[in-house]
């Protein structure tokens, strides 16, 4: 009696793990942003790694972005071709020396938000509204 229960209440984890998404792209966050009064939601993009200026340096950088909506997020995935090419240009025309202090990476930030929500046609209100740093490697 106590294997069949043990069997279906791991055959019941299964089913309900099995519909978790793995890994996913554009995901949005269940609590009320405080201030906001709405849902808040994230896109994550592609680790980039790119020569800095000079060459003689390069930086690897995954990067997520806070959007003022799921709409937004399923915008950026629209633009995401553009919004890389912009990443790549914006990344490998800083220098290293700038990069590793932390005035360097919240300018960085505010550049990549500004240049995103150009992509998308948004205000930073209404579009990108955050940009979060998961990995920040200069070498």
């Amino acid at each position: 009696m106590n294997t069949t229960k043990s069997v279906t209440a791991l055959a019941l984890s299964l089913v309900l793990f099995s519909f978790l998404p793995l890994t996913s792209s554009v995901f949005a966050a269940e609590h009320e942003s405080k201030g906001e009064g709405g849902a808040s939601a994230y896109a994550k993009l592609e680790t980039f790694t790119v020569n800095l200026h000079g060459l003689t340096q390069y930086l690897q950088v995954a990067i997520t972005l806070k959007a003022a909506t799921p709409e937004v997020s399923e915008k950026v995935k629209t633009y995401m071709p553009m919004i890389q090419h912009e990443m790549i240009l914006l990344l490998s025309n800083s220098e290293a020396d700038q990069l590793a202090t932390a005035e360097g990476k919240h300018k960085l930030k505010e550049s990549t938000k500004q240049a995103i929500n150009k992509v998308i046609g948004m205000t930073e209100k209404q579009g990108v509204t955050d940009v979060l740093f998961e990995s920040f490697i200069i070498q």
